[in-house]
């Protein structure tokens, strides 16, 4: 962390980091603190509860995927181009993935199980991203195709990072993004091909 970032910045970072290494339940306040370079009482001076450093880790989870998405993106870029800088995103996560899943997905699925006041937030950055996906493919092809598009695509990805991480293994998320690059010029390229045509599928 910078010498710079603010105590409830180090705070949350920590928090994150923790969260998505140990899970929700194992990560402790006083760990948070420790991992931040702070007592257990400057925490609580930032935030009440665990749950307070929860929801601020999830918005700050929410705002990094929208700044790795969006930062830096040409306004008129097309869908190829968003959706690619997404699997570039995960492609380079790799490693991290196979150590230790998916920070988002794993967070969801932990909460999961304890009840809509942690799940629904833990989701939410999981959801904006499928919107996203849709949005992008909306471009192209009909709301029906491009929400099927979305699913299968966030489903892949999620699904490379599960198996990444029980094998310890990085280059299962390689050779599905890569194959998922592929689908995603196939199914563009169809979708030009019947934009002429509303009443068939895309995908």
């Amino acid at each position: 962390m910078s010498d710079t970032t603010s105590p409830r910045e180090r705070i949350v970072e920590a928090a994150d980091r923790l969260f998505a290494e140990h899970g929700f339940a194992a990560t402790s306040i006083a760990d948070v603190a420790a991992a931040a370079g702070l007592l257990k009482g400057n925490v609580a001076y930032y935030f009440k509860t665990k749950q307070d450093v929860f929801d601020a880790v999830v918005l700050a989870r929410q705002q990094r995927l929208s700044r790795e998405l969006t930062e830096g993106l040409a306004p008129d870029a097309d869908a190829k181009t968003a959706i690619a800088r997404l699997l570039a995103q995960v492609r380079s996560e790799a490693d991290r993935l196979a150590r230790f899943g998916c920070p988002i997905g794993s967070l969801s699925t932990e909460l999961g199980k304890t009840g809509d006041s942690l799940q629904s937030p833990a989701a939410r950055p999981l959801l904006e991203l499928e919107d996203y996906l849709r949005s992008q493919f909306g471009r192209v092809m009909t709301a029906s195709a491009a929400r099927e598009c979305a699913e299968h695509l966030l489903a892949l990805l999620q699904g490379a990072g599960v198996v990444a991480h029980a094998r310890r293994d990085p280059a299962v998320v390689r050779r599905q993004v890569d194959a998922a690059s592929v689908w995603l010029d196939n199914v563009l390229a169809q979708a030009a091909q019947l934009q002429g045509h509303p009443s068939r599928s895309a995908v």
